[in-house]
């Protein structure tokens, strides 16, 4: 179920990126979320940690594609840097969340247990 919202939430991103205008050069629309992400620990969690890797590997791959003058490129890549980091926002809040969920689940089976 998480990973369905995920799938629909990363869906309406790229969608809305889709149809925003990109300034070329201009990084602070995906470096934002890629401190976020770096902020929520996304390192510690595994998926949202590869999820923040590609979208560094894209944002230098976009850097390199502008200093080539080649500028869809570089617009499209800055667009994967984006969604990819917002992705990994989106894995770096889920993981506490997962965690608290098993935890009262946990604690109430615990506790019908000690019930019957």
């Amino acid at each position: 179920m998480i990973k369905r919202i995920l799938a629909l939430a990363l869906f309406v991103v790229l969608a809305r990126c889709a149809s925003a205008p990109v300034n070329t050069g201009n990084y602070t629309a995906t470096e934002a979320p890629m401190r976020a992400a770096e902020e929520l620990g996304a390192s510690r969690v595994p998926e949202a940690a590869l999820e923040l890797k590609l979208a560094q590997d894209e944002m230098e791959q976009a850097k390199q594609f502008f200093k080539n003058g080649n500028k869809q490129r570089g617009d499209m890549m800055l667009l994967r840097a984006q969604a990819d980091a917002e992705l990994a926002v989106a894995l770096a809040k889920e993981a506490p969340l997962e965690a608290d969920a098993r935890n009262a689940v946990e604690q109430v089976k615990a506790l019908q247990q000690n019930g019957q």
